[in-house]
């Protein structure tokens, strides 16, 4: 299963964790990493996630946020593709461009889960499967608290499967 995440969701572990809602976030994102440690899941990162970590201003943050990075096996270049994909979804789902990037990147790395934390994103998730259905692709934007009783159905489903055939 290929997921990508944005820059906030590699970024939670480090955000005020006395928040319930953030706290959480950070718990499902470190679960989402122990799945990619046992091949559950695979992560892909991009030109536009190394470009956006580049920037926090706090070396020891950036630092952090590298490691996790590191987990990413798969990576998407920049393309003129990806340009045009991210200005369809600037233009039709008036998603911010950096946003509309990730999707993007996503969208040419051929993956299924788009997850984020930004609520502003999320709330467009029905807009932006239909569009990139619409362009050949078909990416699911979630939150990494949604994301996971996905996963959880999908793994109880593969077990079921593999009870039946023996």
């Amino acid at each position: 299963m290929l997921v990508y995440c944005d820059t906030n969701v590699y970024c939670r572990p480090l955000d005020d964790q006395s928040q319930p809602r953030i706290r959480a976030e950070t718990e499902a994102f470190l679960d989402i990493l122990e799945r990619v440690e046992r091949n559950e899941i695979t992560l892909v990162g991009s030109d536009i996630l190394i470009a956006e970590v580049r920037r926090i201003s706090s070396v020891p943050k950036r630092s952090l946020v590298e490691l996790y990075l590191a987990h990413c096996t798969r990576h998407i270049p920049a393309s003129i593709q990806i340009a045009r994909i991210a200005d369809e979804l600037v233009k039709h789902a008036q998603i911010k461009p950096k946003d509309a990037f990730h999707i993007a990147s996503a969208c040419c790395g051929h993956v299924r889960y788009f997850l984020t934390c930004d609520d502003r994103v999320t709330s467009k998730s029905k807009l932006v499967s239909k569009l990139t259905k619409r362009l050949g692709f078909g990416v699911t934007v979630l939150n990494p608290l949604e994301f996971l009783p996905l996963v959880n159905a999908e793994a109880q489903n593969e077990k079921g499967a593999q009870n039946a055939t023996v």
